[in-house]
């Protein structure tokens, strides 16, 4: 003898649509929370105004855009284990449409009036850096320092080293060299 339990769930079935999925003249109109079983592609997706959008997963949400061949162009992926973005471009601007930040495979951007480094260890850079103004934060120490290589300096136009309100300290293991090469 077997025992069949089955379930059956009742939709409110018209011309305008089944449950809570509305037919419009704009698309389909979901209201209420809902879940896709598989991937789900659409021209658009929005919130009631004034609400917000929320997606959940027990893994991740993905956002993908590909091309007419189906090759993926630009991915962002956030998940547990972080925020991923893949594409040509990464940007972040401001609400205002200023740029603070920028990515591409030939360089990074900080367009934002001042950029800070909070680590302890202050910032590493394996090649050369290029900039009009370093200088610390107002009460603290600024140190440039080579552990195991050389420290260049050089402009154009000149270097200026002032220290407004304290000392200048060069400190050396071997021999400390100054050089002009037409001035005095």
């Amino acid at each position: 003898m077997s025992l069949v339990s089955s379930v059956y769930t009742v939709q409110s079935v018209s011309q305008d649509g089944m449950g809570k999925l509305r037919i419009t003249e704009k698309g389909l109109k979901l209201e209420g929370a809902s879940e896709f079983l598989e991937p789900l592609y659409a021209k658009e997706i929005q919130s009631k105004p004034g609400r917000p959008l929320f997606l959940q997963s027990s893994r991740n949400v993905s956002v993908n855009i590909v091309n007419s061949k189906n090759q993926l162009l630009t991915q962002l992926v956030t998940g547990s284990s972080g925020f991923k973005a893949k594409g040509k471009l990464f940007e972040v601007k401001s609400t205002s449409g200023k740029l603070l930040f920028s990515a591409d495979e030939q360089e990074v951007v900080v367009g934002a009036e001042r950029l800070r480094v909070m680590g302890a260890e202050g910032a590493v850079f394996s090649k050369s850096v290029e900039t009009p103004h370093v200088r610390a934060e107002p009460f603290k120490e600024l140190r440039l320092e080579s552990p195991t290589r050389s420290l260049l300096m050089e402009a154009p136009k000149g270097i200026q080293i002032l220290a407004e309100a304290g000392d200048i300290q060069a400190i050396c293991r071997n021999e400390l060299r100054l050089e002009s090469k037409d001035g005095e």
